[in-house]
């Protein structure tokens, strides 16, 4: 699972549904399927949020000059047939994890809930 967009099938296909299955199943048990949540994670915003279908992560952006209209940009989303994630065009040095690295995050809680 690499930078940009990629719909896949076959073994790929069945990684994607594995990695979708372990956040579903991960924020079932926590209580958190289907509800939006805020985090802060290495320092930076986050908007997450997983349903039976996807897992979303949308960076929020920090700059309070920054018109309204533009409060953020997602950086990662896990679908049964896509992947994205968006490292390559990441604005900041360090750049965002990918679907597997979110799933860590999550599993050990390296986050905090804001």
């Amino acid at each position: 699972m690499t930078g940009g967009k990629a719909r896949t099938s076959g073994a790929a296909g069945a990684e994607q549904q594995e990695v979708l299955r372990q956040f579903v199943a991960l924020f079932r048990n926590r209580g958190w399927l289907n509800r939006k949540l805020k985090i802060r994670y290495r320092g930076a915003g986050y908007r997450i949020f997983c349903s039976d279908t996807e897992f979303l992560v949308y960076r929020i952006n920090d700059n309070a000059c920054v018109s309204p209209g533009i409060p953020g940009w997602p950086v990662c989303m896990v679908r049964q047939d896509e992947v994205f994630h968006d490292a390559e065009m990441c604005p900041f040095p360090k750049g965002e994890p990918d679907a597997r690295g979110w799933l860590h995050c999550m599993t050990i809680e390296d986050f905090e809930v804001i």
